[in-house]
């Protein structure tokens, strides 16, 4: 036999280093049900960046207005920008629902310019420590209403009594399930950035501990395929004995009136082999409980 005709079997033996990297399984589908509402948040995008823009061009009196928000993807926390304002909005009327925005000083006194009917100009920007005048908190403080209240109607949420706040970065909450968005807003021939974070409502440990999972995992269960072996006989024999085996030899099977069934080396059941219009059935006679 050539080695070219030879067919190699891949081994079923994975090692170590990528054992480690294979996905988790979903097996109370948490994962899923986050990705169908991260799916559903994104196909509001069109609707929402389109109603907002409506409310920026109002707001800074501009006829040429387009805000775009790239789709929403996960994230595992806040970053760590120091150089960055951050408000947070929370739902009064649902506390599940929180959302935040980080937005530079640098953007801030470039819409506030616009704002007042200014003009900017390439080198008018304030340093990253500037702190922000009243003016500039209250418009900063409309800016991101806006958005809170046009995302919460085009998700189907109603009117949430969302109250806002300034948060600084040392106080923002640590490993909650985040999804981000970034916002473009160009203003005649000046484009602005800023981002709006979304706290998950239902992270996977409010899942785990707030809510019992001992249902949902019996659900799951229920559905889980197993493979249940009937043994109906079984033999001894010696290696050599084995290897002088021929098609055609006869082996003697001693066939016990009681039948095991397994699933993997646990069995579960006991029965007889009985027969039913031609065909071998397995009837069972006793539940093996443990």
């Amino acid at each position: 036999m050539s080695a070219s005709s030879v067919t190699l079997t891949p081994s079923r033996l994975l090692p170590a280093e990528q054992g480690r990297a294979l996905p988790r399984y979903d097996l109370l589908g948490v994962e899923r049900a986050k990705q169908g509402h991260l799916k559903q948040m994104n196909a509001h995008l069109a609707t929402f960046s389109l109603q907002a823009a409506g409310c920026m061009a109002q707001l800074f009196n501009s006829a040429e207005c387009d805000l775009v928000f790239q789709d929403f993807v996960s994230a595992a926390q806040f970053p760590p920008e120091e150089q960055q304002f951050w408000i947070e909005a929370r739902a009064r009327h649902d506390e599940d629902y929180r959302v935040f925005f980080s937005i530079s000083a640098p953007v801030i006194y470039r819409l506030a310019v616009i704002f007042f009917g200014g003009q900017l100009q390439a080198d008018e920007e304030p340093s990253q420590a500037k702190s922000l005048s009243d003016t500039e908190q209250r418009l900063l403080h409309r800016l991101c209403q806006y958005q809170v209240d046009i995302l919460s109607s085009c998700m189907g949420l109603g009117d949430l009594g969302w109250q806002l706040a300034p948060v600084p970065v040392d106080a923002l909450p640590l490993g909650p399930g985040l999804w981000s968005s970034e916002a473009t807003l160009s203003l005649g021939e000046h484009s602005h950035q800023w981002r709006l974070w979304w706290v998950q409502a239902e992270t996977e440990q409010q899942l785990t501990f707030q809510r019992p999972a001992g249902g949902e995992l019996a659900q799951a269960l229920a559905h889980l395929p197993v493979q249940l072996r009937v043994v109906m006989g079984q033999m001894a024999m010696t290696l050599a004995d084995l290897e002088c085996l021929q098609v055609g030899d006869v082996l003697a099977l001693d066939m016990p009136e009681l039948v095991p069934a397994l699933i993997g080396s646990r069995p579960c059941f006991n029965g007889r082999i009985a027969e039913q219009k031609g065909s071998l059935v397995y009837q069972v006679t006793a539940v093996i409980e443990e």
